[in-house]
């Protein structure tokens, strides 16, 4: 399946915006269509490292390297002191930055990457967070998974909180484009230039985390510059604490808190509460198992990483 063809069939149909970016409205044509980045040094199965954000040319770039079957390393400029170690690691052929790319000589293979090169399927690898060591490389059959995506799902106006390298910023873009939403990308992440961004373009869903909604607290913000727009905040990527989460419930009744758990190596996983206020997750949904086994929660998903580079 070409991706774009798909997609852009999609939207051409429903006639709507998809991404807004730097106050500016852009329907998937427009994101598809522009000027592109010459890829004419990238081939199938080559591991890409591309530093954007979720700005038009990232996304369209991200899209076509999935439909060119190449492995993809989406990254910010934010870790740039982290990329030449994120290069070897990832054992990276191409670098895309600036609208520019530069080919990498190196000998190194895996036998992951090569298992995937040989079925012409397009990658994915993601960095852990490093909390535990130094961040590990690991890689995702891109085939699988798209495949939770395939579901059609109800989607509302998004702002894309989380970053491009995030596995939480990936799956918040990929859902919207699967589901013809609209996502909006933030250029600021503090507090004020959020919620400013959430009340012009009345965004209704904001993907965020504990320690965002505790500055969101503690700067005063809540109740009143909160707008009217949210109907939902969902926290995920840290431990979320009781007091906090009773606090904004207590102050905004009307907004739908939801928790979300996902790991870069298993991905965006389902779950369910039991009320608005409660830190209780039950875990499931399509294609994943989960067992207790001597007092450790066990998951099995299908969308879970080839292994670790």
């Amino acid at each position: 399946m070409n991706l774009i063809k798909h997609l852009n069939k999609i939207y051409d149909a429903k006639n709507k915006p998809f991404l807004i970016y730097q106050n500016t409205e852009l329907k998937f044509s427009d994101i598809i269509n522009e000027q592109q980045i010459n890829l004419d040094i990238v081939n199938p199965g080559d591991v890409v490292a591309l530093i954007g954000d979720f700005n038009a040319s990232s996304i369209s770039t991200l899209l076509r390297l999935i439909d060119l079957k190449t492995i993809i390393v989406p990254l910010t400029i934010d870790t740039k002191n982290m990329h030449k170690y994120f290069f070897e690691t990832a054992l990276v052929d191409v670098v895309i930055k600036d609208g520019k790319t530069k080919y990498l000589n190196h000998n190194n293979t895996h036998k992951l990457i090569e298992n995937l090169r040989n079925k012409s399927h397009a990658g994915l690898i993601l960095f852990s967070t490093g909390t535990t060591g130094r961040p590990k490389a690991i890689l995702h059959d891109m085939t699988l998974f798209l495949e939770r995506f395939q579901t059609p799902r109800p989607t509302l106006k998004i702002i894309n909180f989380l970053l491009f390298d995030h596995i939480g910023g990936i799956n918040t873009l990929l859902h919207t484009i699967f589901n013809s939403g609209v996502v909006v990308a933030p250029i600021d992440r503090d507090v004020d230039s959020i919620l400013k961004i959430c009340a012009k373009y009345k965004v209704e869903v904001l993907p965020t985390t504990p320690t965002f909604l505790r500055l969101m607290l503690l700067s005063g913000a809540v109740p009143s510059k909160i707008p009217n727009c949210i109907k939902i905040i969902t926290y995920g990527t840290e431990r979320m604490d009781q007091s906090t989460l009773d606090e904004l419930c207590k102050f905004l009744p009307n907004i739908d808190f939801r928790q979300t758990y996902g790991m870069s190596e298993l991905g965006i996983v389902r779950v369910k509460s039991k009320a608005r206020n409660s830190l209780y997750m039950k875990i499931g949904g399509e294609g994943v198992e989960t067992k207790i086994d001597n007092k450790v929660l066990k998951i099995q998903s299908k969308t879970r990483m080839l292994g670790y580079l």
